[in-house]
């Protein structure tokens, strides 16, 4: 039979707020501390893992909350995450959801603004992939290089405010030879 200090002891362990100490990815599992106490590598809940899955690391120094059945440590679970000092939210705002990412990147949805941006650090890149298409609804600027490799086809109207190089003639510059001044109408650029 348990005596009652055995028993304080479990009720006491049965909830714990502690920080991660080591991860484990190929076994999704981390180390905690809390209070005098390293744990043995744990697993953690994960958004979803069905069907539908997701897959957001633990991170060393994040702080998170222990469940321990029958307040036994060695069977215990992580949780979820606390904010602290150390790791604040990325945003306190009541209508954004943000997801900041450690290299800085973040991305962020506005309800009030109907705003959805991505920011990525200093040589970030992004992919899209669809092999059945991509299509974009409404008025799209490109600010930097743009680069096409594949066929391009406009349907409607197409202005460029220098010049249109094609096939190394130049649309705004190129001359005509063999052709009179006059009302005489030239044959296509040469």
């Amino acid at each position: 039979m348990q005596n009652n200090a055995d028993i304080l002891r479990k009720i006491a362990n049965m909830i714990r707020i502690g920080t991660i100490a080591e991860v484990d990815h190929a076994t999704q599992t981390a180390r905690v501390s809390s209070g005098d106490l390293t744990t043995d590598f744990l697993p953690w809940c994960a958004g979803r893992a069905g069907k539908r899955s997701t897959w957001s690391p633990r991170s060393i120094g994040e702080q998170v909350i222990l469940v321990c059945p029958q307040g036994e440590t060695t069977r215990a679970f992580i949780l979820g995450a606390l904010y602290s000092k150390t790791n604040p939210p990325p945003d306190t705002s009541e209508n954004r959801h943000v997801s900041r990412y450690g290299d800085g990147a973040v991305i962020s949805y506005d309800e009030d603004a109907h705003a959805l941006h991505a920011t990525l650090p200093r040589g970030g890149t992004a992919t899209l992939s669809a092999d059945g298409g991509i299509t974009l609804n409404g008025p799209v600027t490109i600010n930097g290089a743009t680069t096409i490799n594949g066929n391009a086809s406009i349907k409607g109207k197409a202005e460029a405010t220098e010049d249109v190089i094609g096939g190394g003639v130049s649309l705004k510059s190129h001359v005509h030879k063999g052709v009179q001044s006059g009302g005489a109408v030239s044959g296509p650029p040469a």
